[in-house]
Protein backbone atom coordinates (compact mmCIF):
# COMPACT_ATOMS: atom_id res chain seq x y z
CA UNK A 1 0.00 0.00 0.00
CA UNK A 2 2.79 2.23 0.81
CA UNK A 3 4.48 1.48 -2.22
CA UNK A 4 1.42 2.45 -4.34
CA UNK A 5 0.60 5.64 -2.48
CA UNK A 6 4.02 6.60 -3.39
CA UNK A 7 3.91 6.11 -6.86
CA UNK A 8 0.24 8.31 -7.20
CA UNK A 9 2.08 10.84 -5.37
CA UNK A 10 5.04 10.97 -8.06
CA UNK A 11 2.61 10.82 -11.23
CA UNK A 12 0.73 13.46 -9.45
CA UNK A 13 3.36 15.79 -9.32
CA UNK A 14 4.74 15.07 -13.05
CA UNK A 15 5.18 18.34 -14.02
CA UNK A 16 8.37 18.66 -15.92
CA UNK A 17 8.59 20.14 -19.42
CA UNK A 18 9.41 16.92 -21.34
CA UNK A 19 7.89 13.58 -22.12
CA UNK A 20 6.47 11.33 -19.66
CA UNK A 21 6.14 8.07 -18.70
CA UNK A 22 5.30 5.07 -21.44
CA UNK A 23 1.34 5.03 -22.12
CA UNK A 24 1.25 8.92 -21.52
CA UNK A 25 0.64 11.87 -24.43
CA UNK A 26 3.64 12.41 -26.84
CA UNK A 27 5.86 9.58 -24.97
CA UNK A 28 8.69 8.73 -27.54
CA UNK A 29 10.09 5.99 -25.85
CA UNK A 30 10.47 2.96 -28.65
CA UNK A 31 9.38 0.17 -27.96
CA UNK A 32 11.89 -3.29 -28.58
CA UNK A 33 9.68 -4.76 -31.14
CA UNK A 34 9.40 -1.18 -32.98
CA UNK A 35 9.10 -1.53 -36.72
CA UNK A 36 11.55 1.27 -37.13
CA UNK A 37 13.77 -1.02 -35.45
CA UNK A 38 17.00 -1.91 -38.63
CA UNK A 39 19.34 -3.44 -36.63
CA UNK A 40 21.24 -3.14 -32.98
CA UNK A 41 24.74 -3.28 -31.96
CA UNK A 42 26.78 -5.94 -32.56
CA UNK A 43 29.85 -4.91 -30.79
CA UNK A 44 30.34 -3.67 -26.87
CA UNK A 45 34.02 -2.89 -24.77
CA UNK A 46 33.19 -1.78 -21.74
CA UNK A 47 35.34 0.34 -18.97
CA UNK A 48 33.74 -0.46 -15.78
CA UNK A 49 32.71 1.63 -13.00
CA UNK A 50 32.95 1.31 -8.91
CA UNK A 51 30.74 -0.28 -6.73
CA UNK A 52 30.09 3.01 -4.38
CA UNK A 53 32.54 6.04 -6.13
CA UNK A 54 32.54 7.77 -2.23
CA UNK A 55 33.25 5.02 -0.52
CA UNK A 56 35.05 1.81 -2.31
CA UNK A 57 36.71 3.72 -5.47
CA UNK A 58 38.68 0.72 -6.10
CA UNK A 59 36.16 -2.07 -6.14
CA UNK A 60 34.70 -2.28 -9.52
CA UNK A 61 31.59 -3.66 -10.30
CA UNK A 62 31.84 -7.74 -11.15
CA UNK A 63 28.28 -8.48 -12.70
CA UNK A 64 29.69 -9.42 -15.99
CA UNK A 65 33.27 -9.33 -17.43
CA UNK A 66 32.42 -8.10 -20.85
CA UNK A 67 29.91 -6.75 -23.20
CA UNK A 68 28.46 -9.33 -24.52
CA UNK A 69 24.90 -8.75 -22.92
CA UNK A 70 24.44 -5.40 -24.36
CA UNK A 71 25.00 -7.01 -28.42
CA UNK A 72 21.75 -7.97 -29.90
CA UNK A 73 18.51 -7.04 -29.16
CA UNK A 74 16.97 -5.77 -25.74
CA UNK A 75 15.52 -8.25 -23.66
CA UNK A 76 11.74 -8.44 -22.21
CA UNK A 77 11.65 -11.77 -20.17
CA UNK A 78 14.85 -11.09 -17.42
CA UNK A 79 16.62 -7.97 -16.24
CA UNK A 80 19.83 -9.75 -15.93
CA UNK A 81 21.05 -10.22 -19.31
CA UNK A 82 22.32 -6.59 -18.72
CA UNK A 83 25.72 -4.93 -18.42
CA UNK A 84 25.69 -2.78 -15.50
CA UNK A 85 28.40 0.09 -15.44
CA UNK A 86 28.83 0.83 -12.26
CA UNK A 87 29.34 4.30 -11.29
CA UNK A 88 31.41 6.93 -13.87
CA UNK A 89 31.92 3.32 -15.79
CA UNK A 90 31.13 3.03 -19.58
CA UNK A 91 30.53 1.09 -22.75
CA UNK A 92 30.67 1.99 -26.19
CA UNK A 93 29.34 -0.11 -28.45
CA UNK A 94 29.46 -0.48 -32.61
CA UNK A 95 27.44 -1.62 -35.41
CA UNK A 96 27.77 -3.71 -38.94
CA UNK A 97 26.90 -0.39 -40.57
CA UNK A 98 26.84 3.01 -39.93
CA UNK A 99 24.16 5.05 -38.26
CA UNK A 100 22.88 7.50 -40.44
CA UNK A 101 21.06 10.92 -39.28
CA UNK A 102 17.58 10.39 -40.99
CA UNK A 103 14.20 12.20 -40.32
CA UNK A 104 13.55 12.01 -37.04
CA UNK A 105 15.04 9.57 -34.15
CA UNK A 106 17.73 7.53 -35.28
CA UNK A 107 18.97 5.60 -32.58
CA UNK A 108 17.55 4.20 -29.50
CA UNK A 109 19.35 3.00 -25.25
CA UNK A 110 17.43 0.35 -23.45
CA UNK A 111 18.02 -0.08 -19.87
CA UNK A 112 15.84 -2.71 -17.77
CA UNK A 113 14.35 -0.72 -14.92
CA UNK A 114 11.35 -2.56 -13.84
CA UNK A 115 8.78 0.19 -13.52
CA UNK A 116 8.49 3.65 -14.30
CA UNK A 117 10.11 5.50 -12.08
CA UNK A 118 13.44 3.66 -10.85
CA UNK A 119 15.25 4.99 -13.34
CA UNK A 120 19.22 4.78 -13.34
CA UNK A 121 20.65 7.39 -15.73
CA UNK A 122 23.44 7.28 -18.49
CA UNK A 123 24.77 9.69 -20.88
CA UNK A 124 24.91 9.32 -24.63
CA UNK A 125 27.77 10.11 -26.67
CA UNK A 126 28.70 9.56 -30.32
CA UNK A 127 31.45 9.09 -32.68
CA UNK A 128 32.23 8.63 -35.93
CA UNK A 129 35.80 7.41 -35.79
CA UNK A 130 35.80 5.54 -32.63
CA UNK A 131 38.05 8.57 -30.93
CA UNK A 132 36.36 12.47 -31.02
CA UNK A 133 33.18 11.78 -29.29
CA UNK A 134 30.21 14.27 -28.82
CA UNK A 135 27.25 14.45 -25.91
CA UNK A 136 23.97 14.91 -26.41
CA UNK A 137 22.79 18.04 -24.66
CA UNK A 138 20.89 16.09 -21.26
CA UNK A 139 19.23 17.88 -19.23
CA UNK A 140 18.64 17.09 -15.21
CA UNK A 141 15.87 19.19 -14.09
CA UNK A 142 14.90 16.89 -10.49
CA UNK A 143 15.56 18.72 -7.31
CA UNK A 144 19.04 18.79 -5.76
CA UNK A 145 18.16 19.32 -2.01
CA UNK A 146 17.80 15.91 -1.08
CA UNK A 147 19.40 12.56 -2.51
CA UNK A 148 17.43 10.13 -4.06
CA UNK A 149 18.44 7.20 -2.16
CA UNK A 150 19.02 3.88 -3.50
CA UNK A 151 16.04 2.47 -3.94
CA UNK A 152 14.14 6.22 -4.99
CA UNK A 153 12.06 7.49 -8.08
CA UNK A 154 12.65 10.42 -10.58
CA UNK A 155 9.81 12.25 -12.52
CA UNK A 156 10.54 11.26 -16.36
CA UNK A 157 9.11 14.15 -17.45
CA UNK A 158 12.22 16.27 -15.51
CA UNK A 159 14.68 14.48 -17.87
CA UNK A 160 15.65 14.72 -21.43
CA UNK A 161 18.69 12.96 -23.74
CA UNK A 162 19.55 10.91 -20.64
CA UNK A 163 19.52 7.06 -21.27
CA UNK A 164 17.47 4.86 -18.73
CA UNK A 165 14.46 7.57 -18.85
CA UNK A 166 11.75 4.44 -19.56
CA UNK A 167 11.19 0.94 -18.45
CA UNK A 168 13.12 -1.75 -19.20
CA UNK A 169 11.85 -2.69 -22.86
CA UNK A 170 11.24 1.10 -24.04
CA UNK A 171 14.25 2.73 -25.49
CA UNK A 172 14.96 6.21 -25.02
CA UNK A 173 15.67 7.84 -28.60
CA UNK A 174 18.23 10.34 -29.93
CA UNK A 175 18.23 12.35 -32.59
CA UNK A 176 21.90 13.34 -34.38
CA UNK A 177 20.11 16.17 -35.69
CA UNK A 178 20.41 17.99 -32.38
CA UNK A 179 24.60 17.51 -33.07
CA UNK A 180 24.55 18.70 -36.40
CA UNK A 181 26.87 21.67 -35.54
CA UNK A 182 29.39 19.94 -33.36
CA UNK A 183 32.93 19.45 -34.57
CA UNK A 184 34.48 16.47 -35.09
CA UNK A 185 32.18 14.00 -36.10
CA UNK A 186 29.73 13.27 -38.75
CA UNK A 187 26.34 12.77 -38.20
CA UNK A 188 25.57 10.84 -41.16
CA UNK A 189 28.46 8.12 -40.65
CA UNK A 190 28.29 7.50 -36.51
CA UNK A 191 30.12 4.47 -36.32
CA UNK A 192 30.31 4.23 -31.97
CA UNK A 193 27.70 5.06 -29.30
CA UNK A 194 29.41 5.39 -26.12
CA UNK A 195 26.90 5.31 -22.76
CA UNK A 196 28.54 6.65 -19.83
CA UNK A 197 26.94 6.39 -16.39
CA UNK A 198 25.63 8.98 -14.40
CA UNK A 199 26.84 9.35 -10.77
CA UNK A 200 23.87 10.12 -9.21
CA UNK A 201 25.13 12.23 -6.11
CA UNK A 202 24.51 15.34 -5.32
CA UNK A 203 27.63 15.96 -3.80
CA UNK A 204 30.09 17.99 -6.20
CA UNK A 205 32.91 15.59 -4.90
CA UNK A 206 31.00 12.58 -6.51
CA UNK A 207 27.96 14.17 -8.45
CA UNK A 208 28.30 14.88 -12.29
CA UNK A 209 26.34 17.84 -14.24
CA UNK A 210 23.78 18.05 -17.67
CA UNK A 211 24.97 20.53 -20.02
CA UNK A 212 23.61 23.14 -18.54
CA UNK A 213 24.97 23.03 -15.26
CA UNK A 214 22.23 21.12 -13.22
CA UNK A 215 23.91 18.30 -11.08
CA UNK A 216 22.35 15.05 -11.68
CA UNK A 217 20.48 13.66 -8.70
CA UNK A 218 19.66 9.28 -9.51
CA UNK A 219 19.62 6.85 -6.79
CA UNK A 220 22.58 6.78 -5.27
CA UNK A 221 24.51 4.88 -3.53
CA UNK A 222 23.21 1.67 -4.37
CA UNK A 223 26.28 -0.24 -3.63
CA UNK A 224 25.90 -3.19 -5.51
CA UNK A 225 28.41 -5.32 -7.92
CA UNK A 226 25.68 -4.68 -10.50
CA UNK A 227 25.28 -1.00 -9.73
CA UNK A 228 24.81 1.69 -12.26
CA UNK A 229 23.30 2.16 -15.63
CA UNK A 230 22.55 -1.21 -16.87
CA UNK A 231 22.94 -1.51 -20.67
CA UNK A 232 20.84 -4.29 -22.21
CA UNK A 233 21.07 -2.85 -25.96
CA UNK A 234 21.30 -0.05 -28.38
CA UNK A 235 19.29 0.09 -31.31
CA UNK A 236 19.69 1.34 -35.03
CA UNK A 237 16.23 3.30 -36.21
CA UNK A 238 14.99 3.63 -39.74
CA UNK A 239 11.60 5.04 -41.18
CA UNK A 240 10.37 7.36 -39.18
CA UNK A 241 6.86 7.71 -37.37
CA UNK A 242 5.77 11.17 -36.14
CA UNK A 243 5.70 10.64 -32.47
CA UNK A 244 2.95 13.16 -31.69
CA UNK A 245 0.41 10.04 -33.25
CA UNK A 246 -0.73 7.91 -30.17
CA UNK A 247 -3.65 5.66 -29.26
CA UNK A 248 -3.90 8.15 -26.13
CA UNK A 249 -6.63 10.82 -26.96
CA UNK A 250 -4.63 13.82 -27.99
CA UNK A 251 -4.62 17.49 -27.84
CA UNK A 252 -2.77 18.14 -30.55
CA UNK A 253 -3.17 16.82 -33.61
CA UNK A 254 -0.04 18.67 -35.83
CA UNK A 255 2.36 21.09 -36.52
CA UNK A 256 2.91 23.35 -39.24
CA UNK A 257 5.36 24.16 -41.19
CA UNK A 258 7.94 21.94 -38.69
CA UNK A 259 10.67 23.18 -38.78
CA UNK A 260 9.07 26.79 -38.46
CA UNK A 261 10.48 30.17 -38.73
CA UNK A 262 8.55 33.26 -38.04
CA UNK A 263 5.33 31.03 -37.07
CA UNK A 264 3.92 27.91 -36.33
CA UNK A 265 0.45 26.75 -36.39
CA UNK A 266 -1.05 24.21 -33.95
CA UNK A 267 -3.64 22.23 -34.81
CA UNK A 268 -5.45 21.33 -32.13
CA UNK A 269 -8.65 18.47 -30.69
CA UNK A 270 -10.92 21.22 -29.52
CA UNK A 271 -11.36 21.27 -25.73
CA UNK A 272 -14.13 21.75 -23.51
CA UNK A 273 -12.38 24.18 -21.60
CA UNK A 274 -9.10 26.46 -22.17
CA UNK A 275 -5.89 25.18 -22.57
CA UNK A 276 -2.25 26.23 -22.36
CA UNK A 277 0.68 25.88 -24.64
CA UNK A 278 3.87 25.82 -23.44
CA UNK A 279 6.86 26.21 -25.14
CA UNK A 280 10.37 25.18 -23.45
CA UNK A 281 14.07 25.22 -25.20
CA UNK A 282 15.89 21.89 -24.58
CA UNK A 283 17.87 22.96 -21.24
CA UNK A 284 13.62 22.93 -19.88
CA UNK A 285 13.55 26.73 -19.60
CA UNK A 286 10.37 27.76 -20.23
CA UNK A 287 10.85 30.50 -23.23
CA UNK A 288 6.28 30.80 -23.89
CA UNK A 289 3.37 30.14 -22.99
CA UNK A 290 -0.01 30.95 -24.54
CA UNK A 291 -3.96 30.07 -23.50
CA UNK A 292 -6.10 28.82 -25.69
CA UNK A 293 -9.29 29.21 -25.22
CA UNK A 294 -12.15 26.35 -24.90
CA UNK A 295 -13.09 25.09 -28.49
CA UNK A 296 -10.51 25.97 -30.61
CA UNK A 297 -9.39 23.90 -33.40
CA UNK A 298 -6.14 25.77 -34.24
CA UNK A 299 -4.08 28.05 -33.07
CA UNK A 300 -1.01 30.43 -34.56
CA UNK A 301 1.66 31.22 -32.83
CA UNK A 302 5.21 33.27 -33.47
CA UNK A 303 8.46 31.72 -32.79
CA UNK A 304 10.33 35.23 -34.77
CA UNK A 305 11.75 35.88 -30.74
CA UNK A 306 13.41 32.08 -30.61
CA UNK A 307 16.75 31.26 -31.41
CA UNK A 308 17.12 28.65 -34.48
CA UNK A 309 17.01 25.35 -32.10
CA UNK A 310 15.05 22.50 -30.81
CA UNK A 311 12.36 23.17 -28.62
CA UNK A 312 9.59 21.04 -26.66
CA UNK A 313 6.13 22.00 -27.16
CA UNK A 314 3.44 21.21 -24.35
CA UNK A 315 -0.23 21.09 -24.27
CA UNK A 316 -1.93 19.63 -21.48
CA UNK A 317 0.21 16.29 -20.63
CA UNK A 318 1.38 15.92 -24.22
CA UNK A 319 5.06 17.01 -25.66
CA UNK A 320 5.77 17.30 -29.45
CA UNK A 321 8.96 18.36 -30.56
CA UNK A 322 9.41 21.86 -32.17
CA UNK A 323 12.44 22.92 -34.52
CA UNK A 324 12.61 26.78 -35.52
CA UNK A 325 15.32 27.29 -38.39
CA UNK A 326 15.57 30.26 -40.54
Amino acid sequence: MMALMLVCCVCAQAQGPFCGIVGTEGCTAVKYDDPRIIAWATGCDVVFGSINIRNFPDSLVSFTYNGDNAIGPAWTNTVYHVVPLGDAGYATVTFDEPIHNIDGYDFAVYENSFDDYFLELAFVEVSSDGVHFVRFPATSLTQTETQVGAIGQLDATNLNNLAGKFRGGWGTPFDLEELRDSTGIDIDNITHVRVVDVVGSIDPLYGTYDAYGHIVNDPFPTNSYSNGFDLDAVAVLGEYHASIESPIQSVIRSLYPNPAASQVTVMMEPQSSSQTINIYDISGRPVMTKIVPAGTPSVSVSTEHLKNGIYILRAGHQTVRLTVAR
